[in-house]
């Protein structure tokens, strides 16, 4: 059984990370790594979200599948399979903190600029599909940061703020899936008090998955588009001060 301690400061970090997590479709890894980094190795914080992820993108994907955008899921995938082997590559033969640190920055910016601009652009030729789930595979395999690469396409795709969470938990579902392979693979989910301190985070995370759903049952887009750029500027943030931290 985890510590007290731990528990306090997990289970609320949980529950408002899975808030963002349905509302937006992404977002919790960034926004409860480092909290729960004070309290936890990063070897059990990692693959333990990985898991969490997986099912929370399953539960929260079944409930909304009948909004999935399967079009834009199909030209999505396939690129993210292969923007995921070669992010894997990339974080074994070159140093990524200066990429992170420019990321971080970049990412931060298109928030504020959301934020400080609120009209609609036009649509993207779909052909972009590409490139936003070749990126957004890359940077999910070097930083566990792509869930806002697939919103910038679907935002520009979609029009419904359920059709973009829904087909971006799809996405994201396959996603996570990868990363709870690769940690089964490793051995990680074989060690008892990982997979003890997962069962005590779940009702947590349903709480969090709960909240959100009663928060965005009646949200407009353009609500939706303040929260989805505040959440953006948070996400760069974290990896600016992961970035600088790590030089």
């Amino acid at each position: 059984m985890p510590d007290l301690l731990i528990l306090l400061v997990a289970e609320p970090t949980i529950v408002a990370a899975y808030v963002i997590f349905g509302m937006l479709g992404f977002g919790s890894t960034l926004f409860s790594t480092p909290l729960l980094a004070h309290v936890l190795p990063l070897s059990t914080v990692v693959p333990a979200l990985a898991l969490t992820d997986f099912i929370a993108s399953c539960a929260n994907g079944f409930k909304l599948s009948t909004h999935v955008a399967r079009a834009e899921l199909r030209r999505l995938v396939p690129a993210m399979f292969i923007g995921s082997a070669v992010g894997a590559w990339l974080l074994f033969s070159v140093p990524v903190k200066g990429l992170m640190l420019m990321l971080g920055s970049f990412v931060v910016l298109y928030g504020l600029n959301g934020l400080r601009r609120q009209e609609q652009k036009p649509p993207l030729n779909p052909r972009w599909a590409w490139w936003f789930g070749g990126a957004g595979g890359v940077l999910s395999a070097l930083f566990g940061a792509g869930g806002w690469v697939y919103s910038m396409y679907l935002l520009r795709r979609l029009d419904d703020p359920q059709q973009i969470r829904a087909t971006q938990t799809a996405v994201l579902t396959v996603s996570s899936f990868i990363r709870v392979g690769l940690f089964t693979a490793a051995g990680r989910y074989f060690d008892p008090q990982l997979l003890i301190l997962v069962f005590c985070l779940l009702p947590a995370m349903a709480l969090g998955l709960y909240i959100s759903h009663r928060i965005t049952l009646h949200m407009d887009r353009r609500r939706f588009m303040q929260i989805l750029y505040s959440v953006l500027i948070v996400t760069g943030s974290s990896l600016v001060i992961r970035a600088l931290q790590g030089g």
